[in-house]
């Protein structure tokens, strides 16, 4: 009877399981810079400077607002 009640209960984890993963939402590749644009994954090696380039735009941007906020709070 152990056996049994043990076999449904991973039955109901394994569904749960099941259900989770097929509802997990993709996750999305686009950030927006200051400008408003969206900034795309490169899809190719010539994108990847540009690529880098922004990123550190964006990082710059979130570090100034974040430094910005603690000289507030100070």
């Amino acid at each position: 009877m152990r056996l049994i009640g043990l076999l449904l209960a991973l039955l109901a984890v394994g569904w749960l399981v099941m259900t989770q993963l097929k509802n997990t939402p993709t996750p999305s590749l686009d950030a927006e810079n200051g400008a408003g644009t969206a900034v795309q994954a490169p899809r190719n090696a010539e994108e990847l400077k540009a690529f880098e380039d922004q990123v550190n735009r964006l990082s710059d941007q979130q570090n100034a607002k974040t430094r910005e906020a603690l000289e507030q709070i100070q």
